[in-house]
């Protein structure tokens, strides 16, 4: 769990950010909804899906909770459309590195540096916090949350695919298998080099990683 002290200046960062017209580098609509739905993900990504309520986020906007079930009558709906959020900002990004980029290593570190940032912003990818809840998480999330990895393993494997085909890359098995174990790789550092609050963990992970594809 993110200490009191540390997620309060989080969320100060992030409405910074949003009162100057930007979040994560892009523009933004300076709604309640938005700054709702940015507390909240700070909130799952740094406590937990299940250790945040409405008052959590009441609080830290200062507004009432009336505002905010104006706008997500329940929890769920809040939820969904965070996951869904979280889902096309990643796509986004996905879509990003294949135009930006076009060797296939680089593309891997570019998608594993994505994890990097999220890890030196203390906190953990949404849809890995989410999974780690999965036996108390609504089933109305499932699909969507399923969905999420499906979709970065899908892409990865089509990476290393392409990696393989032009010599850039070295590995046994299949493409899917290593998409597979590198994404579960990436998701189970963050995991630990958050709890050991150590980036260094990760990177090291990262570093393993890439040595098998050699």
């Amino acid at each position: 769990m993110c200490p009191a002290s540390e997620f309060s200046e989080l969320v100060r960062l992030m409405l910074d950010n949003l009162l100057v017209g930007r979040y994560d580098g892009c523009m933004v609509n300076q709604s309640t909804r938005d700054l709702i739905l940015d507390c909240a993900q700070a909130l799952v990504q740094t406590r937990g899906f299940n250790a945040f309520s409405y008052a959590d986020i009441a609080a830290e906007l200062g507004v009432k909770k009336a505002s905010i079930h104006y706008h997500f009558p329940s929890k769920l709906d809040l939820e969904l459309e965070l996951l869904t959020r979280y889902r096309a900002g990643f796509e986004a990004e996905m879509k990003s590195i294949e135009v930006r980029v076009e060797r296939s290593v680089q593309r891997l570190d570019q998608y594993a540096s994505l994890y990097i940032k999220t890890l030196s912003d203390n906190k953990i990818c949404l849809c890995g916090m989410m999974a780690s809840d999965i036996g108390a998480l609504p089933n109305e999330l499932k699909p969507s949350l399923n969905a999420f990895f499906k979709e970065h393993i899908d892409w990865l494997t089509k990476v290393m695919s392409a990696g393989k085909s032009n010599g850039e890359l070295n590995f046994t098995g299949s493409a899917q298998s290593q998409a597979s174990s590198f994404l579960a790789g990436l998701q189970g550092g963050l995991l630990m080099a958050n709890a050991m609050r150590d980036e260094t963990v990760f990177k090291r992970l990262k570093k393993s990683l890439f040595t098998q594809l050699e």
